[in-house]
């Protein structure tokens, strides 16, 4: 019991601070940013990326991983469509939010689409363990079934560029390491 209830005060204790992300994107809408199709060296250091299909109603979460680059890291979540149970082909990921707080030092992603997972947990975490600019993972337990969140404890406050991929689908996000504030 004692475990269910730490799990839940930390999970409140990641998503307050999300709301309030959202809330200052909401007040300022210069601070809301719609991910490319595309890597467009666009980097932002404060606010709210959207993006993806918010008709795409199921969806596999299927890795999420890091790659280093040396002008940025890269994060990648790898997505697959669902139709009955079965793979799917879609063209682009389901709606998705990322929120970036520098003052905070934090990525809070939200993906849409009644997510599944199939990735392995440990070995997300394990990757994420060589990366320069990420500190910790916390890869929250689903509240809702329309959505998931999952946080990124950064070691700076980078400017983050979004963008998605088709063929296969993935979300990018590039963590500009080299312009640490």
């Amino acid at each position: 019991m004692r475990h269910k209830i730490f799990v839940f005060v930390t999970a409140l204790g990641l998503l307050l601070p999300l709301g309030r992300a959202f809330a200052l994107a909401e007040l300022r809408p210069e601070k809301v940013h719609t991910a490319d199709t595309k890597k467009t060296e666009t980097y932002i250091r404060d606010g709210l990326f959207i993006g993806g299909d918010k008709a795409i109603d199921e969806v596999w979460i299927k890795d999420i991983r890091r790659a280093a680059n040396p002008r940025y890291e890269r994060v990648v979540i790898d997505l697959e469509g669902n139709m009955r149970g079965e793979p799917a082909a879609i063209q682009r990921p389901p709606y998705f939010q990322v929120a970036v707080s520098p003052d905070e030092k934090r990525l809070t992603f939200t993906i849409w689409g009644k997510p599944k997972f199939s990735f392995d947990p440990k070995k997300i975490l394990a990757a994420f363990k060589k990366s320069v600019a990420v500190q910790n993972v916390s890869l929250l337990p689903r509240l809702e079934d329309e959505s998931w969140t999952f946080v990124l404890e950064m070691k700076g406050g980078y400017p983050i560029e979004v963008f998605e991929l088709s063929n296969p689908v993935r979300i990018i996000v590039d963590v500009r390491t080299g312009l640490k504030k």
